[in-house]
């Protein structure tokens, strides 16, 4: 049975998240960290991943992981350049010793599958493609296009270009991400959340959480029950699930921690 941590703080606490969990961070030769930059909108507005998360998988991978790599992907908003230097990201890793990657910028290297949409073979960031373990960041934010934007739709970002073009089967786009690589962590930022006209545009909410799960699809379905949204509406949810790339059926995931009646508000959706 998958595990879902859920913690409330004043401040992102990732180290009890991954206590909940049993998750022990352990040597590898690379490390890829996988925020939410989708803009140059700092976190404590709703629209990207809190700094601090990133700073405290830096201090407990320290000596374990031989290259750390921070990584993101340009959006219609903008460069990931500009938005890791804007957020102090690109300060950050050179601080620790951590290497910044824009995705779309790095190495593509072709990959075939049997994709649901994307075209085959997908020319896939060498960086991701190379990870020994990937640790998703995303944020917890509704959505206009997807209703929520949380751990799944945070690894559609690894695609490099042209993310448009796959908006009319996104659900179908975000399970063949997940053929190519799935994440081995998730670590939901829901310290300031967002809701109503996501993922830019929307209103923080203060949420005061840090949710973690190693099953991707586990912890999306919660996260949607403490938004008090259905995740069985959610279709890319329901898909993931469905293909096999994660728990959907709420009977069969195990939260620890906080529990979700005690911490639920209803979000706007758009």
């Amino acid at each position: 049975m998958p595990a879902v941590s859920v913690v409330r703080d004043s401040k992102p606490n990732v180290k009890r998240a991954l206590e909940y969990i049993g998750f022990e961070p352990k040597e590898c030769e690379v490390l890829v960290i996988k925020p939410h930059l989708c803009s140059d909108k700092p976190w404590y507005t709703g629209a990207t991943t809190d700094p601090r998360i990133l700073e405290q998988l830096f201090k407990l991978y320290e000596g374990l992981a031989e290259e750390i790599y921070v990584v993101e992907s340009d959006g219609y908003s903008g460069s990931a350049d500009e938005a890791a230097k804007a957020l102090g990201i690109k300060e950050l890793c050179e601080f620790y010793g951590a290497k910044w990657v824009n995705l779309s910028r790095d190495i593509l290297i072709p990959v075939e599958r049997d994709y649901l949409a994307l075209e085959n073979p997908f020319p896939t960031p060498r960086t991701v493609l190379k990870a020994d373990v990937i640790i998703n960041v995303p944020k917890m934010k509704t959505h206009s296009l997807m209703t929520v934007s949380l751990g799944l739709a945070n690894m559609f970002r690894i695609v490099p270009r042209r993310k448009e073009i796959y908006y009319p089967k996104i659900s179908e786009a975000i399970c063949d991400v997940l053929m190519i690589r799935s994440p081995d962590l998730t670590i939901l930022d829901a310290g300031i959340a967002m809701e109503g006209d996501g993922p830019l545009k929307g209103t923080p909410k203060r949420m005061g959480l840090t949710l973690a799960s190693r099953d991707p699809v586990a912890l999306d379905t919660i996260a949607c029950r403490i938004m008090g949204i259905n995740p069985i509406h959610v279709e890319h949810i329901v898909k993931a699930g469905y293909y096999g790339f994660g728990e959907y059926a709420e009977k069969r995931i195990s939260v620890r921690g906080e529990s979700i009646e005690n911490i639920r508000e209803r979000f706007q959706v758009p």
